[in-house]
């Protein structure tokens, strides 16, 4: 829902304004605006997204969509109001503002973006941006059609609210039966009901997609995955045991940070035997009742976690091997630790000089790694540039044991989505893109090859594929003849 007054003031409006809150133990973004009336519904819809949505997505989603605000108001600032034509030319128009701004085509968002500055966003960004607007839109759309019952049965006397659609915008999709039971029934009712929810939208979606190819150097690294070939050196800087498990820990298995942040330590089984070592990755979600022996619903609540569909990993090497190790030299270093206050959690991560849990420190851990990375790289990366190039690694260069494969390096994308622990093959695709130099040349040759003499860098890797291709091409040559 927005609100927007007709009359053209003399400024435009500033900016809204971003604030943390929290509310029945939940965190969450509230904003504040020159209008309350859209603040106090967008500060519920804020709230009922964090029900079912990670923090960090509620922050990105209260974000993107304040950005929205500031853009559908300066559209009506420069127009002196916001009709139902105008809003719909500037949701279409959206896309442009946040990918090319002043360099828009349309006259409106140059504007705009002169107004409110350039976003320039990339193609998985704006995707984030999109999926942000279609939950506000969806949203809206259940309120007015609220505020249209509510009207009819003669509770208020609204024209701004129940006659101004956002989802008329994005065309509604909605079954005939679901149609006809709303009308029917009461609205309330049918959307506690779930009635409501369930109706399908097409929404808007992005014109803009991230690339399906990695352009990778020397090393193996682009803006997005973090060079392979580096990572052993990255590891080895680290300046304490802590950072050394975490660093091989997430290069090995593709682990997202928030997930070895909630990790316990009985979700890591080491055996003599190596193919029989586990590392498991559990939804907090799924076992709150454990956590809330160390910490308050409060901190459960608030625990960065983004979900996984699968608790299964794969550990590659040599992060593997050396993931082992820096985890006996962690748990040999908290040993001699002497803490004022025994130690009441099974938490993995840990603060070395408390022993308190890290599960809300991703700043600490973060800073430590940027810092490593840029020293090794020359290059600004963050957590998330191990699980690209773990991704990234898989469906290009891992050695692929399925018999009967053409491929001999490479897994299939749909056994990369659940080592990845992806509900979704689309959400995989981000990470496990192509090679674009060779698509299906080795990183390492094998997954071993590392630790027993095979090629040591990307270039030998390659030049190894070239020659296993001359080798495989002169053979089917002499069958043709």
């Amino acid at each position: 829902m927005l609100v927007v007054e007709n009359a053209k003031p003399n400024n435009p409006p500033s900016p809204p304004i971003i604030i943390p809150a929290q509310k029945n133990g939940r965190s969450y973004y509230t904003i504040v605006s020159h209008d309350k009336t859209t603040d106090d519904f967008f500060n519920a819809w804020s709230y009922q997204l964090r029900k079912k949505k990670s923090k960090n997505t509620n922050k990105a989603y209260t974000e993107y969509n304040g950005v929205l605000l500031s853009y559908v108001h300066h559209i009506a600032f420069q127009h002196g109001e916001l009709t139902a034509p105008l809003l719909s030319e500037a949701i279409e128009h959206y896309e442009s503002f946040l990918v090319f701004g002043t360099e828009s085509d349309v006259p409106m968002v140059r504007r705009a973006a002169r107004a409110l500055g350039n976003r320039n966003l990339s193609g998985s960004s704006v995707g984030v941006a999109l999926a942000a607007l279609n939950s506000f839109v969806d949203a809206s759309e259940r309120f007015r059609l609220g505020m249209i019952e509510l009207e009819q049965r003669g509770y208020i006397a609204s024209k701004s609210l129940s006659g101004f659609s956002l989802a008329q915008t994005v065309r509604i999709e909605s079954p005939q039966k679901v149609r006809t039971a709303i009308k029917e029934n009461s609205w309330l009712a049918g959307c506690l009901a779930g009635g409501a929810r369930r109706i399908k939208r097409k929404g808007l979606s992005a014109i803009s997609k991230p690339s399906d190819l990695a352009h990778t150097d020397m090393y193996g690294g682009d803006e997005f995955a973090f060079p392979i070939d580096k990572c052993a050196e990255l590891i080895r800087s680290a300046t304490c045991s802590r950072d050394r498990m975490l660093w091989s820990l997430l290069a090995a298995c593709g682990a997202r940070v928030s997930e070895a942040q909630t990790m316990l330590n009985i979700d890591i089984d080491p055996s003599l035997e190596e193919h029989l070592s586990r590392v498991r990755i559990i939804d907090p979600d799924t076992r709150r009742n454990v956590l809330i022996k160390y910490l308050s619903e409060e901190e459960i609540n608030g625990l960065p976690h983004k979900g996984r569909a699968h608790p299964q990993t794969f550990l590659i090497e040599p992060f593997a091997s050396m993931f082992w190790i820096a985890l006996e030299e962690y748990k040999a270093d908290l040993r001699k630790q002497n803490y004022m206050a025994p130690i009441t959690h099974d938490f993995l991560l840990r603060n070395l000089q408390t022993g308190a849990p890290m599960t809300n420190s991703y700043q600490t851990l973060y800073e430590r790694f940027r810092d490593a990375a840029k020293k090794i790289t020359g290059r600004q990366y963050g957590f998330h540039s191990l699980r690209h190039m773990y991704g990234y690694y898989l469906v290009n260069h891992c050695p692929n044991p399925l018999p009967g494969s053409n491929k001999k390096y490479g897994l299939p994308l749909e056994t990369v989505q659940k080592l990845m622990g992806h509900a979704r093959l689309k959400t995989t695709r981000r990470y496990a893109r192509q090679d674009a130099h060779l698509l299906q040349a080795t990183l390492a040759a094998a997954n071993m090859a590392r630790l027993t003499g095979g090629p040591k860098t990307v270039i030998e890797a390659r030049i190894a594929f070239h020659n296993e291709e001359i080798t495989r091409l002169k053979q089917l040559s002499l069958e043709a003849k």
